[in-house]
């Protein structure tokens, strides 16, 4: 109810005063599932992204310090911010400009293992950049690195919300056994952290580019391996495992967090958002899919 209302009007006050170079082009907004932060096409090359809350004006800043130091060692495109807006005519943060990337999100559950090896490849490429001596405190804090035993009250009521949206028997069942992990205790890495099908675009069945990097942090190379159950299928997640470098104790954790997330996720939007919750119950049934076909 607090967010500020954007509309083209004010982007095109805020860049007649602050980049005018772009000021004449032609403004359109963005249809998007995504809840952070509101994005207007510039003409046909670029998009501005301006956050909806303080916490996504946070990220915001990150991606701004940030993606420049990591995009030179990913394998895909990923949108290195070329303009920076300040806060005027009552809009209250700073705002970003990107360069337009095109491509759609992927549909779970309709993949194949050539993009399969390329999230793989991704998420190795990620988690091998020089953390810069930088640690996981303040904006690089992200509970998703927490231990997954906090997630246990939180997931259990979010199961209960879902009522006839999921089978709760079974999805109890899954969530006993997913969450009994071994905890993380080596270094802090860089994590995307939102692995899920809306922040990733494909074009002619590859991966062109993870977008969304509001999210990023240092911490468990574990929460990466998300996309493994919010996008992929039995097959193609071999396919994955098989090429990702973690240990079986952080593939475990991984899919521990698909599956909470997931349900966290499920009541929050079902009535809000129809691609979230589409994601979120292809997470479920793959985590649950997996732990039944286990010996």
């Amino acid at each position: 109810m607090e967010e500020p209302d954007i509309d083209v009007a004010l982007v095109r006050r805020l860049l007649s005063s602050q980049m005018p170079q772009w000021a004449n082009l032609p403004l359109r907004l963005v249809e998007s599932i995504g809840t952070d932060n509101v994005m207007i096409r510039v003409g046909d090359s670029l998009v501005i992204r301006m956050p909806r809350t303080p916490g996504a004006a946070e990220g915001i800043t990150k991606e701004q310090q940030l993606v420049p130091h990591l995009a030179p060692h990913l394998p895909v495109p990923v949108p290195v911010p070329v303009g920076v807006g300040e806060a005027a005519f009552g809009y209250p943060w700073q705002w970003s400009v990107h360069p337009w990337v095109p491509g759609r999100n992927p549909v779970p559950g309709i993949v194949d293992d050539h993009l399969a090896i390329q999230l793989a490849d991704f998420v190795n490429s990620l988690r091998r950049i020089d953390t810069l001596g930088l640690r996981p405190q303040g904006s690089l804090h992200s509970y998703r690195a927490d231990p997954i035993e906090r997630r246990d009250s939180a997931t259990r009521a979010s199961i209960a919300a879902c009522g006839d949206l999921l089978n709760g028997a079974l999805t109890e069942v899954a969530w006993e056994k997913a969450r009994h992990v071994i905890d993380y205790a080596g270094p802090a890495v860089w994590m995307h952290s939102d692995l899920h099908p809306g922040n990733i675009l494909v074009s002619d069945c590859s991966l062109s580019a993870v977008i969304d990097w509001g999210g990023l942090a240092l911490g468990d190379p574990a929460i990466d391996c998300l996309i493994a159950w919010t996008l992929l299928t039995p097959s193609t997640r071999h396919t994955f495992r098989l090429r990702v470098d973690v240990d079986d104790d952080t593939w475990t954790r991984g899919r521990a967090w698909a599956l909470s997330i997931a349900l966290v996720a499920l009541p929050y939007y079902r009535d809000t958002n129809e691609q979230i919750t589409i994601w979120a119950k292809h997470a479920i049934a793959q985590v649950i899919d997996d732990i039944r076909t286990e010996p």
